[in-house]
């Protein structure tokens, strides 16, 4: 199985590591595991690029960002970033974008979230012309972009976090495919797998990537594990698009969708997304420090 480690951790209001220490064991760790890659999320916490940038240049295993929203930097400065990250990482970045949740949007940053997707289309217009041909010159009806980057380098491969078909599409027709956050197996194979391939068909590219984010618990404690996942995400579900993919699986709380179980359980389940259309697996190991140590073990033993 291809499965990358995604170091979130749920019980923190930042969901990011503490340290930048931390974050280099974890980085070497995933590598000596075996695992397909390393991702941080970008939250209130550390800023994960400058953290990956600083930390992640000796180290030879993929590394992605899932989310870096797009409302509160332009794409030339986030352009310009994932390039100089991605050189420093020798070309293994995998830059995840979003246009995260109205709350956040809104209320906390003051911009207007009004068409999400059309903005979304501007903004990667921008930034794939900027990482890919270094130049850009576009007016939007929201953006705009005039000039050149004097960055040497390989352009890093770009994945939107889309879970609306408008999104969906957008991702398929224009990047390198899709990453989920607590989407369900009926979700991944009835929605997003032939929503973004059908988009990628029509476009005339190759099939997108799907990575599907999850949190995994390998523990014998379930009811207490569930119990704890529920609460910890239940922030989630106030948000339109989590309570939308809660309805498509038939789930009445975010806690639900975590994988949690023994060895034998988790790796059924995962299985089953894969069957479903995942490309990858971005496993967050959540739990207690002994159901952390033993997730961390039981997922590398299903790296392939």
């Amino acid at each position: 199985m291809k499965i990358s480690i995604f170091d979130i951790d749920l019980s923190r209001p930042a969901a990011s590591a503490t340290s930048l220490d931390a974050i280099s064991m974890q980085i070497k760790r995933s590598q000596q595991q075996g695992f397909s890659g390393y991702w941080l999320p970008q939250a209130t916490g550390m800023d994960a690029l400058t953290a990956l940038a600083a930390i992640g240049s000796g180290v030879d295993i993929p590394m992605g960002v899932a989310v870096v929203p797009i409302y509160n930097r332009h794409p030339a400065a986030l352009a310009q970033q994932a390039l100089t990250v991605n050189k420093a990482l020798n070309g293994k970045l995998t830059l995840g974008v979003g246009a995260s949740h109205r709350v956040f949007v809104e209320r906390v940053w003051g911009y207007n979230f009004d068409r999400p997707v059309n903005y979304m289309a501007e903004y990667l217009e921008i930034l794939l012309l900027l990482l890919e041909e270094r130049q850009a010159y576009m007016k939007g009806k929201r953006l705009v972009m005039r000039g050149e980057l004097d960055i040497e380098g390989p352009a890093c491969a770009v994945m939107v976090a889309a879970l609306g078909p408008r999104m969906l599409e957008l991702a398929g027709k224009t990047t390198a495919g899709t990453i989920t956050w607590m989407a369900g197996q009926k979700t991944i194979r009835d929605f997003v797998v032939p929503t973004i391939n059908d988009a990628a068909e029509a476009a005339g590219r190759s099939s997108p990537q799907v990575i599907v984010g999850l949190p995994v618990c390998v523990t014998d404690s379930i009811i207490a594990a569930k119990k704890r996942a529920t609460a910890l995400l239940s922030k989630e579900e106030q948000a339109s698009s989590y309570k939308q993919m809660l309805e498509r699986e038939g789930l009445s709380s975010a806690g639900e969708i975590c994988i949690i179980g023994n060895e034998d359980h988790v790796a059924q389940r995962l299985d089953e997304f894969f069957t479903a259309g995942a490309s990858s697996i971005l496993a967050a190991p959540t739990g207690t420090p002994e159901e952390v140590e033993r997730t961390y073990n039981a997922l590398a033993a299903l790296v392939t």
